[in-house]
Order: structure tokens, then C-alpha cells, then sequence
């Protein structure tokens, strides 16, 4: 507590996490921050360095096995389901274990608690009707309409049972 001039004292309660610290002018985050929220950084650092950084990676692995190893049917194949793949959205996209299993996987729960995002369900929807959601502001990264429809991480699933969504941005 800190008195003012006034004669009223003002309660200062002590900072969140505990001070920062520089080295070579570089101010870096706390050392002791909570598990989960170390848990959240990750969760969307894995999200932002897969989006920005898969499609170039992918590209320069399988130029090196096509190129430089004996492993020359690895890409062969790739490119093969690229092209057998090709009319996927035309037909309502993937469905089936797969994608069930990535979106639901724990990463998607810290990543929606970083920003964070809720879905609130405001209406009952019939599961044998299509439905045409928006989501503004959506942005360039679109973080809430990703970890609402994209993943399992809102609670799609549990609040919508037998709907599910398609993202696109």
C-alpha cells in the first residue's frame, strides 16, 4: 500500500509473475512462469511455425530425398496422393479417424486458452442442415475461427454433436 498526498492509500498488489531480467539489452520473459501458460507459448508457436514454415520445409525435404538420396520413391509417392488429393475440397473434405484424432488432440486446448477463445452456443442447430458460420474480425491469422472450427479446442464437438465444420479462410 502506498500513501498518496491526498491522504488516500492505493493498493499496489505485486506483479503476476515475477520481474523480468536483460542481458545484452534483450529484456526476457520471467524465468518462473506457470506451466500452462509455458504450455499455451508452445501450443501457438507450434501453430504459427507449422503454418508459416510446413509448406517451404516439405518442399526442400523432398527435394533433397528426390535429388541427393536413394530415397527418390518417398517424393514419387508424395506427389502421387498430391494428385490423387487434388479434388478433395470439391468433395466436403477430409473425414474419417485421422482428423477426428489431430483435432482433438490437448495441443488445441492450450492453444484456444492463449488468446483466449470461447465458443458460446446460442442456439440449438439441426445436424441434418448445412450452415454458413462468419467470424469477424477474423484477421490475417484467424486464431479464434482455427481453434473454434478448424480444431476441437473450443468444444465444437460436445456443443454441436454431429455437425461438423469445414474452415475456410
Amino acid at each position: 500500500m502506498t500513501e498518496k498526498k491526498n491522504g488516500t492509500t492505493e493498493f499496489n498488489p505485486p506483479p503476476l509473475y515475477p520481474e523480468t531480467f536483460k542481458l545484452f539489452g534483450i529484456e526476457f520473459a520471467p524465468r518462473f512462469i506457470p506451466l500452462e501458460r509455458r504450455m499455451q507459448t508452445v501450443a501457438t508457436l507450434w501453430w504459427l511455425l507449422s503454418l508459416l514454415l510446413g509448406g517451404l520445409v516439405t518442399s526442400i525435404l523432398m527435394a533433397v530425398l528426390f535429388f541427393w538420396t536413394r530415397f527418390w520413391y518417398v517424393p514419387v509417392a508424395y506427389l502421387t496422393w498430391m494428385v490423387y488429393d487434388l479434388d478433395t475440397c470439391n468433395r466436403g473434405g477430409r473425414t474419417g479417424w485421422i482428423v477426428d484424432f489431430v483435432r482433438g488432440w490437448r495441443i488445441w486446448k492450450h492453444y484456444r486458452n492463449f488468446f483466449p477463445v470461447k465458443l458460446i452456443k446460442t442456439a440449438e442447430l439441426d445436424r441434418n442442415q448445412n450452415y454458413l458460420l462468419g467470424s469477424h474480425p477474423h484477421g490475417v491469422l484467424c486464431s479464434g475461427a482455427f481453434s473454434c472450427f478448424a480444431t476441437d479446442g473450443a468444444g465444437f464437438s460436445t456443443l454441436f454433436p454431429g455437425i461438423v465444420p469445414h474452415l475456410l479462410t
